[in-house]
């Protein structure tokens, strides 16, 4: 027992501010089984309970409505008292730059996480809100980011390349890879053998992720493709929306619609499917894109700076331009017809995964970000 006191003494204290989502869950349970001694103030409640955690959780109030100074300027003070009661060694800031200010007037070490759409809409923001995210960016020790793109708009800023480490959320090779079985699901969904299976993974609750792209070029495939079904994973307010969109085109048939799905047993539809297809028309590096990858699928993506890091046109996948249904339709046919390029897409993306971008390198990565941090 004197021993565990000790080790509870001496860990390092790490408090996560940040959304309450997989992304940020993962991190702090990597961290956690570390030793590291992890607490999280979050504003959020869209992902799991609180309760739930294995670690403390101080909750905000989830303010979503008003001008943006009189969102976050109540939660500040709760902050900075959460912080004075957690006494951290440092703070890990995920996405929300708004709350920096609470931890500047806290005197704590701060790392900058930044997530993707919230700096790729940056250079488009209003000057409160730059400035903001520049303060942030200057008293951060580091800024991470998960996509060159994003690196490019926080040196635009005045940010110093030096500060910026590119980390992304890496895949669980153990848990995503070649070797799943996914033919329970087809057998679930009653999708023969014969079939080639399209699946998309991205979210219903913004417009940005386009799935409805996706659901309007299925009328033209199955012209050409009668052995193809859909399988689209997700939820969201545009659910309702997009499944009377697949009855409206009469291709509700062919699509099979999944809201949640454990985390654990996303590798299982990934591994029932053949092409994995991302309809967001801005994104940094996609994390569903990732784990597709690391599932041996044959990609077809937007031509986006986020997907063009990880997908080569012709090489490893398929891209296209954002928006457009009828060349979405052109390449998915293309890919349904010919096996052959899918087992070497897929191939390829493994090796891309393996070589850049595992889970267990991202986070060795950001734990010597951590250990220098801490030798300050």
């Amino acid at each position: 027992m004197l021993k565990d006191m000790v080790r509870c003494k001496n860990m390092t204290k790490v408090c996560y501010i940040s959304p309450l989502s997989i992304h940020s869950h993962r991190w702090m349970e990597a961290f956690s089984n570390k030793g590291y001694d992890i607490s999280l103030i979050t504003d959020t409640r869209a992902w799991v309970a609180p309760e739930t955690l294995p670690f403390p959780t101080h909750s905000l109030p989830t303010l979503h409505k008003g001008n943006v100074l009189w969102r976050f300027i109540p939660n500040t003070a709760k902050i900075a008292t959460f912080l004075k009661r957690i006494a951290p060694d440092f703070v890990h800031l995920h996405v929300q730059h708004h709350y920096m200010p609470a931890i500047v007037l806290s005197g704590l070490p701060f790392i900058l996480s930044t997530w993707g759409i919230e700096v790729l809409q940056l250079p488009h923001s209003n000057i409160f809100s730059k400035s903001l995210a520049k303060t942030a960016g200057i008293k951060a020790h580091a800024i991470i980011v998960d996509a060159k793109c994003l690196k490019e708009i926080w040196t635009g800023l005045g940010i110093p390349e030096t500060k910026i480490e590119i980390i992304p959320f890496g895949v669980d090779v153990n848990l995503f890879n070649p070797i799943i079985d996914g033919q329970s699901i087809r057998e679930k969904l009653q999708i023969s053998k014969k079939d080639v299976v399209v699946i998309s993974t991205r979210p219903f609750y913004n417009h940005h992720y386009n799935v409805k792209c996706l659901i309007e070029a299925i009328p033209t495939i199955i012209k050409t493709c009668e052995n193809i079904k859909f399988i689209i994973k997700g939820s969201g307010p545009l659910e309702k929306y997009l499944k009377n969109l697949a009855k409206k085109l009469g291709v509700a048939e062919y699509v099979h619609f999944f809201g949640l799905v454990p985390y654990n047993k996303m590798p299982y539809f990934l591994a029932a499917a053949d092409i994995y297809v991302s309809t967001c028309f801005i994104d940094s590096t996609s994390v569903s894109l990732l784990e597709a990858m690391a599932c041996k699928l044959a990609p077809v993506v937007t031509d986006i700076p986020g997907n063009r890091e990880w997908v080569k046109d012709s090489v490893n996948g398929l891209l296209f331009p954002p928006r457009n249904k009828a060349v979405l339709a052109e390449k998915i046919i293309y890919l349904a017809e010919n096996q052959k390029l899918r087992e070497i897409f897929g191939r390829k993306c493994v090796d891309i995964v393996k070589k850049r971008a595992t889970w267990k390198h991202c986070v060795l990565k950001m734990q010597a970000i951590y250990e220098t941090l801490l030798k300050k």
